[in-house]
């Protein structure tokens, strides 16, 4: 089987970013988001994306970027003085050194799961933002919650290929793990981040992925940027033009055809 999912990650996470993700949608591959409901523009991202025709709208976690669903005070080991996640590095070293408590991720996983059906989504697909999900301590809750929660979808990170880069190889031996802890939870066999390839990728190259055998899932952060965003201290700024022209690109519209799917189906 050869079958590609065309995913653009972030919705929500600023107005312009949004209006990029519905841009790739309705004139180029896109058919796939998932939605950040940490961040001020979530809300009114959900709306517009539930009343996109074809356009299927998951969950993505959140314990590294916005702010908490859950009031402080039950998560003190999530966030930091300003009542915000830490960010990924200081994450990870938290984590590592026994200093996050994964009771407090499910409770902020639960809530983050009920403010999206709030908003009127009902997400079947997950992944997460900057990949926590596949942190093996993380990757267990998840799964756990996942399964009572009858997700269709969980991401996995493994390149079709050797790795090009050290973060996608990390991500692949992570996905080894969480592959173990999620089973009964579907997922993609091979994934590639546009955004993260070393360098920007052409439209021959990208059109190239649909040869590719499996389940395969091409994800990129396509936006228009904008003050909030930059607010953010996102490290994409730049790329996001770059990630909207390509799942724009005819020629990636037409190498990759009807082999397009939904996560969920």
């Amino acid at each position: 089987m050869n079958a590609i999912i065309v995913g653009a990650d972030d919705l929500g996470l600023s107005p312009g970013v949004t209006r990029g993700i519905l841009d790739a949608h309705r004139d180029g591959v896109v058919r796939s988001t998932s939605l950040l409901v940490t961040f001020p523009g979530g809300q009114e991202a959900a709306n517009l994306a539930r009343n996109e025709p074809g356009l299927e709208v998951g969950l993505h976690l959140d314990l590294v970027g916005g702010t908490p669903v859950t009031d402080r005070r039950r998560i003190p080991t999530l966030v930091g003085p300003d009542g915000r996640f830490h960010r990924l590095p200081q994450f990870t070293t938290r984590l590592l050194t026994g200093r996050i408590n994964l009771t407090e991720v499910a409770i902020e996983v639960r809530a983050q799961v009920g403010r999206a059906r709030e908003w009127g989504i009902d997400p079947r697909a997950w992944d997460s933002h900057r990949h926590t999900h596949l942190m093996p301590p993380l990757s267990r809750v998840v799964a756990d919650i996942a399964r009572e929660e009858d997700v269709r979808y969980l991401r996995r990170a493994r390149p079709p290929r050797f790795a090009a880069t050290a973060k996608a190889g990390l991500l692949g031996a992570a996905s080894i793990v969480s592959d173990l802890l999620a089973r009964g939870v579907p997922g993609n066999d091979w994934f590639v981040d546009l955004t993260a390839l070393p360098k920007r990728p052409d439209p021959a190259s990208v059109a190239l992925f649909a040869a590719y055998r499996g389940l395969g899932e091409i994800v990129a952060h396509p936006g228009h940027p904008d003050d909030a965003l930059r607010a953010t201290g996102d490290s994409l700024v730049l790329r996001r033009f770059d990630d909207l022209a390509i799942l724009t690109d005819p020629l990636v519209k037409s190498a990759f055809g009807d082999t397009i799917r939904w996560r969920v189906e």
